[in-house]
């Protein structure tokens, strides 16, 4: 079943850990692209004055079971973000 995307960027909310979310950005030509991954962790950041977060991310698609590579984890502004409803 085909993933729906609900865009979320631009807006400044919590995201729940376990949250499915989407990195977009745009590659040489222009195509744009998503990074799949989990929220870890998200807090209000009086540094950036917004929710910021940790997501483990798995590169373009998420994995069944058990991920074959260990997730790498960055730091993102929720605003940043889309979420993924399945």
């Amino acid at each position: 079943s085909p993933m729906s995307k609900r865009q979320v960027s631009g807006r400044d909310q919590y995201l729940s850990p376990g949250t499915k979310v989407g990195l977009p950005w745009e590659d040489a030509d222009g195509t744009v692209e998503l990074e799949v991954g989990v929220i870890v962790h998200c807090w209000l950041s009086s540094e950036i004055g917004s929710y910021d977060c940790y997501i483990a991310f798995f590169g373009r698609e998420f994995p069944t079971g058990q991920p074959e590579e260990r997730p790498y984890v960055l730091r993102y502004a929720s605003t940043s973000l889309i979420e993924i409803v399945e």
